[in-house]
């Protein structure tokens, strides 16, 4: 129960970088608490984006944590491997992963193929936080 399941996602050329994809999903509704676990949703990768890389991870709760910080993992289900080194962290008391020390990408396990699944596990839950959204941004 809780998992909205919605995305949304933005292209643009880059000249520095290239092409980039930014996905924004909705992982668990505003009004449920978040809990612990492995594969809060797990999404398959777009045959647009087959071959790419993620570049960079963020996350946002929409109630905060009072104490303790939410961490986030990304995992490629079909790869069998943690796609960060460094999990997302919110702070006690923000709202999304901006202000925290940043997601470290594993770059021997950031590659994306079509039909990858990829899950959103939730290692710390923190205390009283609601909502759970992540934005993945994928490069070319």
């Amino acid at each position: 129960a809780g998992s909205a399941g919605s995305s949304s996602d933005v292209s643009k050329a880059d000249h520095t970088h290239g092409l980039e994809r930014t996905f924004q999903i909705k992982v668990i509704d505003d009004t449920t608490t978040l809990t612990t676990g492995d594969g809060k949703i797990i999404f398959c990768i777009p045959s647009d984006i087959g071959g790419w890389n993620l570049v960079d991870a963020d996350a946002f709760v929409t109630t905060v944590s009072s104490s303790g910080t939410p961490m986030i993992q990304i995992r490629n289900v079909t790869q069998t491997a943690d796609m960060l080194s460094t999990r997302i962290t919110i702070d006690a008391s923000e709202f999304t992963s901006y202000t925290a020390a940043a997601a470290v990408i594993d770059t021997g396990n950031d590659d994306v193929a079509t039909g990858d699944l990829i899950a959103v596990d939730v290692d710390v839950a923190g205390t009283g936080a609601k909502g759970l959204g992540v934005i993945l941004r994928f490069g070319a």
